[in-house]
This record gives structure tokens, sequence and C-alpha cells, in this order.
């Protein structure tokens, strides 16, 4: 039985192929594919990654990698998209003050748009007042404050009372 390109997408993005991944997603997009069909099969796919991280078959370095990805992918697609995509809600991320560290929120962050979420990243060492402007601004169903030191609960800790 053949796969479809799409199926085969999914399968390359799965095993962490990423030439032919991006290959596949220039052939779908240079023949008139959906972009947003190319964003669900990726969409897809992180599922599978995330399921075989949680059965300890994948590892951090392959979630970073799959999270690299589909940045990539997101890039080639996301210009070509016509039509208006809903997301699935807003989460306002960042590292918050005093932490610089961004491995996990970055994979979070893909993971999520992945997952169809609008992502407002506000990248590394925010303060609380900064966290604060974003969620009045944008109304998130989520705020997710990323921190590797210790010394970030402190600052969460003011982000939450801001």
């Amino acid at each position: 039985m053949d796969s479809s390109p799409l199926d085969e997408l999914v399968d390359a993005f799965v095993n962490l192929e990423e030439d032919k991944v991006l290959n596949l997603v220039e052939g779908l997009l240079k023949e008139g594919g959906d972009p947003t069909d190319v964003l669900e099969a990726c969409r897809r796919a992180t599922t599978v990654i995330g399921e075989r991280f949680e059965r300890g078959e994948y590892f951090l370095s392959e979630l970073v990698y799959a999270g690299e990805i589909f940045n990539r992918v997101m890039e080639a697609a996301l210009p070509k998209v016509t039509r208006e995509v809903k997301p699935i809600g807003t989460i306002v991320l960042g590292t918050v003050q005093g932490d610089i560290h961004d491995i996990g929120k970055n994979i979070f962050k893909a993971f999520s748009q992945a997952a169809g979420f609008e992502v407002i990243d506000l990248g590394v060492d925010v303060p609380p007042e900064r966290f604060v402007k974003a969620v009045m601004e944008h109304k998130p169903n989520i705020v997710g404050m990323s921190g590797l030191l210790t010394l970030a609960i402190e600052s969460m800790k003011k982000t939450v009372e801001g």
C-alpha cells in the first residue's frame, strides 16, 4: 500500500530525518499543497515524538532537535498560509528574571505551536513587570514561566504576586 506524501512527511519527522522533512515540505508547497495540511502532519508527528519521549525511547536531545525541525517547517509553511488559522489558545511564555536558560522553554514553545497554540515568547531574563504587561495585553489562556536555577523560584513568586 502506497503512503501519501503527508504520511511520508509524518514518518520522516518522527524519525528526525531533517533533510527529508524539509525536502518533502518544499515539494508539497511547490505542488500547491495546503500549508495547513503540512503543519497538521508535523503536529501529528510531534505527538508521536512526545509519546516516544514519555516511554523513554527519545530523550531531551531528540526533543530539542524535533523543535528545531518544526521551527524550520514553520518558517517555510506559515508564509504560504492563506486562510485564517484560528489558534486553540494563547500562551505567554518566558524565562524568568535572573535566568537565561531557554532550552526547555523553546521545546515547550515548539510543541505548543505544533498543538495549535499561539505563543507569545518574551525571551529570557524577563522581569515580572514584563510578564504582567504581556498578560494584560494578550489575555492568554496559559502563562508559562521557565527557570532552571533555584533563584528562579523567587522570581516566579514575584511574577505571580505582580
